[in-house]
């Protein structure tokens, strides 16, 4: 689900459902019996959010960091395609949720064995749902429609096969990106009719959605953006490659795991997004030093930043899990350390892997667009 929308509204949305969960099976056992099952449905879910987020370039804003200022630094590199973030990230997502499902149920918060999970819960609340209303059935068309246009937007390789995209068969196709296919499948549901009784406008969206927008969020990005171009315009990326030029030669793989590590416990004190748009210039500037693929430094730190597990206030669904009064601090600190260090792990093997694959990256070779850029 935070794939595709806010990892925030993901854990806004799960917290009702799991309280409902954690408060029956109380009303079954003790609150004593129970709360290593409550931590390890709370956490899961503040967990879970994060990761599942990192998996599309959409689902957490260090990835939309991360597509504008590469298109910033580099204007002639090619651009980040949605589909193959996804053949590289999906993959390190689904193996750090499973690493966290151990991690939580097996090793720090061991559920006892008589505790079982009434599932009449569940099914009660998805049969208070209701059958899809004709505007859910459209919100579900668009939403599907705009996520096969995402992934099959540019050419998809896949390694044993090249599945073309669908921006080819247009006139202009680098004119078309993935901004533009959400600004189009949005436009849709300001047209799309809504049918319920009991509907309050004639359309899916109206004008009032505007007033609800996250302001503050957008500003923020802005406000980001900019000081990455002032970075380029004003040459303190060219100075600050130029000393640290006597990085050339120096292990990927060490800088890599030292970015993770630097950039994942960082992000436990700040914000990720104001995080990702100071540090992604600066590794831009280190990588062309280093005379490697500036994306080797800058994809493993972008995912970095959606790992941090220890604190309440790393990120928001950590936060609104915390909110609910049922996580104390040590206990996410006792599991998010660990955590975070088996991410650095699995962030740089993967990538090395994956994501090298996935990119077509030679880490011994400095691209021309990055040498163009640099100039």
């Amino acid at each position: 689900l935070s794939m595709w929308i806010s990892i925030t509204a993901t854990a806004v949305m799960m917290l009702p459902i799991a309280m409902s969960i954690i408060m029956k099976m109380e009303e079954q056992f003790d609150e004593k019996s129970t709360h290593n099952f409550t931590l390890c449905i709370l956490l899961g879910i503040a967990y879970a959010a994060s990761m599942g987020g990192a998996a599309t370039l959409v689902g957490t804003p260090p990835n939309l960091v991360l597509v504008r200022t590469f298109e910033q630094t580099f204007p002639n590199a090619p651009a980040i395609s949605f589909g193959i973030w996804m053949l590289m990230a999906l993959p390190l997502s689904a193996v750090m949720i499973f690493i966290i499902w151990i991690m939580l149920t097996r090793v720090f918060f061991r559920v006892p064995s008589h505790i079982t999970v009434d599932h009449s819960i569940v099914e009660k609340e998805y049969q208070d749902l209701g059958p899809l209303s004709p505007e859910e059935k459209s919100v579900l068309v668009v939403f599907l429609l705009t996520a096969i246009l995402w992934i099959f937007r540019k050419n998809l390789n896949m390694g044993f096969m090249v599945i073309p995209g669908w921006a080819g068969l247009l006139p202009y196709p680098k004119l078309i990106d993935d901004g533009t296919v959400a600004v189009a499948m949005a436009t849709l549901l300001f047209i799309l009719p809504s049918r319920s009784p009991n509907a309050k406008s004639a359309t899916i969206l109206d004008s009032g959605v505007f007033s609800k927008l996250p302001w503050g969020i957008i500003l923020l990005f802005g406000g980001g953006f900019a000081l990455a171009k002032g970075f380029q315009a004003s040459g303190l990326s060219v100075f600050i490659g130029n000393k640290l030029g006597i990085l050339e030669g120096a292990s990927t793989v060490f800088m890599i795991s030292g970015i993770c590590t630097t950039l994942t416990f960082l992000t436990e004190l700040t914000s990720n997004t104001a995080t990702t748009q100071m540090i992604l210039p600066i590794l831009s500037s280190i990588a062309v030093a280093m005379k490697t693929n500036p994306l080797m430094l800058l994809i493993p730190a972008t995912l970095s930043a959606s790992c941090a597990f220890m604190m309440p206030v790393a990120t928001p669904p950590n936060a609104i899990v915390f909110g609910s009064g049922r996580v104390k601090i040590y206990e996410m600190v006792k599991a998010g350390i660990l955590i975070n260090l088996i991410g650095v792990v699995v962030i740089t093997g993967l990538f090395l892997v994956l994501g090298t694959a996935a990119f077509g990256i030679d880490p011994s070779v400095l691209p021309d667009w990055a040498v163009l850029a640099s100039n």
